[in-house]
């Protein structure tokens, strides 16, 4: 039995890209017998600015929280989806802003999962003090 990773695709059922924007996917996706073979991010381009802003999102990120030594298996794991969907958002954002239709509720629904993920590692609201010191206070009554 085959596992969905080695799978025979029927050439018609695969989407094949349509412009300059899309990304062919590299020649190391199939095996010698054409079977699927699962991809990870290291097998992409590096020099897109999508990829540059995701390696710079996880390495923020992993600094966050304390070093990748720092880091159990499953908070990498969660670092990488959240810089992933970091750059799907940049992406959508990207588009609106040039003018191109983008569909608001996969947007919406790629911004959610990116907060959801990056609650579960730890993102927390910080208290800010907004009270004026006493030097604040004793300078404002001096000026005249």
């Amino acid at each position: 039995m085959e596992t969905d990773a080695e799978m025979q695709l029927d050439p018609d059922d695969v989407q094949q890209p349509c412009g300059a924007d899309h990304a062919v996917l590299p020649r190391q996706a199939r095996t010698r017998q054409g079977r699927v073979r699962l991809l990870t991010l290291d097998h992409l381009d590096q020099r897109t600015a999508a990829a540059k802003a995701a390696r710079s999102l996880v390495a923020h990120l992993t600094s966050d929280l304390g070093g990748d030594d720092q880091l159990s298996a499953g908070e990498r794991e969660l670092v990488k989806r959240a810089a992933l969907c970091g750059a799907i958002v940049a992406d959508y954002e990207c588009r609106w802003i040039a003018g191109q239709p983008v569909e608001l509720n996969e947007y919406l629904a790629a911004v959610n999962a990116q907060r959801r993920v990056l609650v579960t590692l730890g993102l927390r609201r910080r208290a800010v003090d907004v009270t004026p010191s006493l030097a604040d206070i004793l300078r404002e009554h001096q000026q005249p």
